[in-house]
């Protein structure tokens, strides 16, 4: 069998937050659409989406996962997404994959905070999108109310096209008044005039007609429904039961109307290394169908295949044997497998079209997010959009033996998971791990243990702080020591200045008359450098010095290298401490999104954080805090800012300087620090 042609694949995923109903209503589909024999089930492990054991013991998605069917003589590509904001990346790559996204609801609990944060995805990413509201059937539900709650957060042009004869336990089915130009009720009519209003304004001509009071042909309001809903300005609302089979065809129906096909959603643009300077970027489209491009929007390693990196073809055609380029680092393959899933199962294909989201197995090199193409000199796309994770721990082997496996194994597990990512800070040395939350970061670790064999223990991460100086301050060492035969001297008089920030290490000989040679300087420099970068007062790193050596002494026989790089090093340690030596730490600029009712509580916890507010906004119901806050203070945020907001709050930070630490908490710092000076 052929491949389908790009205009006849919809590609869409299926995101919204946790019990949402998204994997049942992406089961519903299939079986629906008659691409299985039985609907899959979450609660007795038959979905064919939620298909890993982790996800069968927790009764939720733990990742995204791709399955196909066929309606009405089209192809729907569906990706599953999870639904806890812990996950969100899985969401991300999805999205960037798909041309339309069905943003499920559910009806009983209303929009919570990973729907907001995966329709702002999809808008920001300019995709179709079509909110579900799911578990219609529900008691003690009012449709008019939910429809009320989307606008409040989403806007007035998401917009019902089909009406429920009755939400609630009585829902058996709706009415599609977008068909018949406003249905029977006043309710849909109304309804039916919003979803004009919004679409018109896809085309200037027709919304100059509609002004104007002329009638709109049925051709034209088609075109500009399905052009407005492809390019985002309408959003339909869909009612929906699993349980009761109902609004399964009004989905399935609005994915075909609704949702770009792959020829017109291919229009992708990429940039070419040489280009990388002027940022031009270069319409995929503009070179025509014989080359072929794609991304990895995920990536698995299973036990069985090894590494599955799942892509969507933006262009041209990939056949089994063909070479392709990897845009990162140029390096070659060749296509050896190439396949499309079934939920857990990989059927076998000769090729891929445009549209098609397929994935290609045993090839290494080949990472998430990465451009693949036919081209010797391709192009690369836009990285995906993933959210920067916001939690983190100093990790190390729990087996002194696996120190060599660990950074390998961790590598695979951040290719695999968008939101997890390991790095060695350069100032603490420590290992440390990051990802959205401690439960992923728990996931993390569990999948380093079950399928690398490797325990870590954990802690929090230190704190990287830096020490510097506030005034000129003179320093001075003699080393002599006698043990018979050849000693060790040299003597040691330099000056320390406060310097700019990033400066580094500014080293003046200001040797006058010979009292050290000059071959000694390196030796000195080396002491310095060794003292700055061990600390003084507590141990952290000193970045910046602006140091005079002046004087000093040395014997013809007992001067040497070393002898010198102890006197220099120390000079400038004691230097330091009559410096007014200080701590600097990093400071993080906080955006913090929390429901207005919170404001009181978090505002009041950050002022506990040493937090400065530098100013306020509102988006919705939504108040947007953007603070100053020590990166000390931030460790266990994720779980308070969940405890303050009943899990509605988010935030994100970037580092954005350092600054010196109140002289109670340096006290303390110093104090911690000089046992194990002591000890050494």
């Amino acid at each position: 069998m052929g491949r389908p042609a790009p205009s006849s694949i919809r590609n869409v995923c299926i995101v919204g937050h946790s019990d949402a109903g998204k994997t049942s209503l992406a089961d519903a589909l299939l079986f629906k659409a008659g691409a299985v024999t039985r609907q899959g089930n979450v609660k007795d492990k038959s979905s064919v989406f939620d298909h890993d054991d982790q996800e069968h013991e927790k009764q939720h998605s733990l990742e995204s996962a791709l399955a196909h069917c066929e309606w009405d003589g089209l192809r729907f590509n569906i990706i599953d997404t999870p639904g806890y904001p812990d996950f969100i990346g899985d969401a991300v790559g999805a999205i960037s994959a798909s041309d339309g996204v069905i943003i499920c609801v559910n009806a009983s609990q209303g929009v919570q905070v990973n729907t907001r944060r995966v329709f702002d995805v999809a808008e920001k990413l300019r995709k179709a999108r079509i909110i579900v509201l799911t578990k219609g059937d529900m008691p003690d539900l009012d449709f008019e109310k939910s429809v009320a709650e989307v606008q409040t957060w989403f806007g007035k042009r998401c917009v019902p096209i089909a009406l429920p004869n009755s939400f609630g336990p009585g829902f058996s089915e709706t009415e599609k008044f977008l068909r018949n130009k406003g249905g029977t009720s006043d309710l849909a009519k109304a309804w039916y005039q919003s979803f004009v209003e919004g679409a018109v304004e896809f085309d200037d001509d027709v919304t100059m007609k509609y002004i104007e009071g002329e009638e709109i042909g049925t051709e034209d309001l088609k075109r500009c429904f399905c052009g407005a809903v492809g390019t985002g300005m309408v959003t339909p609302i869909i009612s929906t039961s699993v349980e009761k089979d109902v609004g399964l065809r009004d989905v399935l129906d609005s994915i075909k109307v609704f949702v770009p096909d792959a020829d017109v959603a291919a229009g992708r643009r990429g940039l070419y290394p040489d280009l990388k300077a002027a940022g031009e970027r270069v319409q995929v489209s503009d070179l025509g169908n014989d080359e072929f491009y794609g991304q990895v929007f995920k990536v698995v390693i299973d036990k069985h295949v090894g590494k599955v990196a799942f892509l969507k073809v933006h262009n041209g055609v990939v056949k089994h044997g063909d070479i392709i380029h990897n845009s990162r680092g140029g390096r070659k393959e060749k296509v050896g497998h190439l396949v499309e899933p079934m939920g857990k199962e990989l059927e076998a294909t000769a090729s891929a079209v445009v549209g098609d989201t397929v994935a290609l197995t045993k090839i290494d090199s080949i990472d998430l997010g990465d451009t693949i193409s036919s081209a010797t000199d391709p192009m690369s796309f836009a990285p995906i959009p993933f959210p920067r994770p916001m939690a983190q721990l100093a990790v190390r082997p729990a087996t002194r033996g696996d120190e060599t496996k660990i950074s390998e194994a961790f590598s695979k597990l951040s290719n695999e998971i968008p939101t997890f990512e390991v790095d060695r800070d350069p100032i603490t040395n420590e290992l440390i791990a990051h990802a959205m939350s401690n439960l992923q970061l728990e996931m993390a670790f569990q999948r380093l243990k079950d399928r690398y064999g490797i325990e870590v223990t954990t802690s929090p991460a230190r704190i990287p702080y830096r020490e510097t100086v506030q005034v000129t301050a003179e320093g001075h060492y003699r080393h002599k020591k006698q043990s018979g035969g050849r000693g060790q001297f040299g003597e040691v008089f330099l000056k320390i200045m406060p310097c700019e920030p990033g400066s580094g290490l500014q080293l003046d000989w200001d040797i006058v008359g010979g009292s050290i040679p000059s071959n000694f300087a390196p030796a000195i420099e080396k002491g310095i450098r060794e003292k700055m970068a061990g600390g003084v007062i507590a141990g952290y790193p000193i970045l910046d010095a602006h140091v005079s050596v002046h004087d000093g002494k040395f014997h013809d026989v007992d001067s040497s290298e070393a002898a010198f790089k102890i006197a220099g090093g120390r000079a400038f340690a004691e230097a330091i401490k009559a410096a007014r030596p200080i701590l600097l730490e990093p400071i993080l600029d906080v955006e913090i999104v929390i429901p207005g009712a919170a404001m009181g509580d978090v505002s009041g916890d950050l002022n506990t954080r040493r937090g400065r507010i530098q100013g306020m906004d509102a988006k919705g119901q939504f108040q947007i805090i953007k603070a100053h806050v020590p990166k000390a203070e931030m460790g266990e945020y994720p779980r308070v800012l969940t405890s303050l907001t009943s899990g509605e709050g988010s935030f994100s930070y970037e580092e954005c300087g350092y600054e010196a630490v109140p002289g109670n908490v340096q006290q303390q710092i110093i104090a911690d620090y000089k046992p194990h000076e002591e000890e050494e």
